[in-house]
């Protein structure tokens, strides 16, 4: 598996693999330069540009740059809150990153369930209502 972390305006987005993330990614955010910089989990260096209406995601021919990528997460990680040892490696900082976003995405997938389950529960109470 390769998580890709991705900076842009939000600041960080984190995908499980390059697939993952050139599907989630907009075309026209990639144009419009929402997404300055994208790393694997050492630092290795990746490019984001479009093909037509698709994000083409690869790796750029650079040595990686693990010091920009531990100040990303470590940013990123204290935008969002959470305590960050001013000393944490690279390593321990992708560990955390990856534990947050894992529970992050697991929350947003409940949340989202629920709001479905609610939705449906009310448009049954409104048909209901309409058809009595």
């Amino acid at each position: 598996m390769t998580t890709l972390f991705i900076e842009a305006d939000e600041p960080l987005l984190v995908f499980s693999s390059v697939e993952e993330a050139e599907q989630h990614i907009e075309a026209a955010d990639v144009r419009d330069g929402i997404y300055t910089r994208a790393f694997g989990r050492a630092g290795e260096p990746y490019s984001i540009t479009t093909e037509g209406e698709c994000v083409v995601i690869r790796p750029i021919e650079k040595p990686a740059d693990p010091e920009s990528l531990r100040e990303l997460l470590r940013r990123s990680l204290q935008g969002v809150g959470q305590m960050v040892p001013h000393d944490a490696d690279l390593p321990a900082l992708v560990a955390a990153t990856e534990a947050f976003w894992t529970k992050r995405q697991r929350f947003v997938s409940a949340a989202s369930r629920w709001s479905c389950i609610v939705l449906i529960v009310m448009l049954g109470g409104l048909a209901m209502f309409v058809w009595a």
